[in-house]
């Protein structure tokens, strides 16, 4: 692997003249689990790496009056672990829990989990149901992005060269608010996604309102207008047949060394099928 430079600054300040030096590409660096393997394989060529843990915010995990501040650098075993985040934003948590092995968690950030922008990240799909906004900084000033607007294609985001994630907000959902969020892959506990859902039914005007979004079958996390639709006009087991059914017409998958398209087409409709099964069951209690 071809060194690089390494910059740790204190100020946002110091961090953006870093990521702005001319003529250098630099890489901003939080947990590294992405960064190192992409940067040793040749995907990704840099100059330097700009470590931002140190910088304010950043590793705070905390409930605002907007709603739950995730600083960029806060680790998916924090999220997974935070009673706090368990109690009012579970579908989050589960999605952190299951991203790589118990190693690369303690040290894999929310962060980099969304500026990679690989099609099969665990948290952008629970991001997605829970209505996250993404903050952004540099030299010109703070900016905020609706996450679903935030990533443009396969390892392509809005974020713009001197700019920095520095976390994400998300509402607090309403009390009674039940979230699932389920994982394929071909190992389990330790592997990419090959498909993903994540499942929120939140209260609203005596019903629900449904989210679904699916993870790794499409450039992009997508939403699935057409299935949420569907379930809020009611959730019997012809409906969320239904449901799982148009989760599958919205799906784009491929066919790559993991998996087939014909495969992934199924697997939405079933992992679909049993993630709001299982959001009906917990209602009904």
């Amino acid at each position: 692997m071809q060194p690089f430079d390494y910059y740790k600054p204190k100020t946002f300040e110091e961090a953006f003249d870093y990521l702005t030096l001319p003529g250098k590409t630099v890489f901003p660096l939080a947990g590294a689990t992405d960064f190192i393997p992409s940067y040793r394989d040749g995907v990704w060529q840099a100059d330097a790496v700009c470590d931002i843990k140190a910088l304010p915010g950043v590793r705070d995990l905390r409930e605002t009056p907007e709603g739950l501040w995730v600083g960029a650098c806060v680790l998916m075993s924090e999220l997974a672990r935070s009673p706090l985040v368990r109690a009012h934003w579970e579908v989050l948590a589960q999605g952190a829990e299951v991203v790589g092995s118990e190693q690369v968690r303690n040290r894999a950030t929310i962060g980099g989990n969304m500026c990679t922008a690989s099609p099969c990240a665990d948290t952008p799909p629970p991001l997605y149901v829970l209505d996250a906004v993404v903050v952004l900084k540099s030299k010109a000033g703070e900016r905020r992005v609706p996450v679903t607007e935030f990533f443009t294609f396969v390892r392509k985001t809005v974020v713009q060269k001197g700019e920095l994630v520095t976390g994400v907000i998300i509402p607090k959902p309403p009390a009674g608010t039940v979230g699932e969020y389920h994982k394929l892959s071909r190992r389990q506990g330790c592997d990419l996604s090959l498909v993903s859902v994540a499942v929120l039914a939140a209260p609203r005007n005596g019903g629900y309102d449904w989210r679904i979004a699916l993870g790794a079958v499409a450039p992009t996390p997508i939403r699935v207008p057409d299935a949420e639709a569907i379930l809020s006009k009611g959730w019997d087991a012809a409906s969320i047949d239904e449901a799982a059914k148009a989760a599958e017409k919205t799906a784009k998958p491929i066919t790559d060394v993991r998996s087939s398209d014909v495969y992934r087409y199924e697997m939405v409709r079933n992992l679909t099928r049993r993630a709001v099964r299982s959001v009906a069951e917990k209602l009904k209690k």
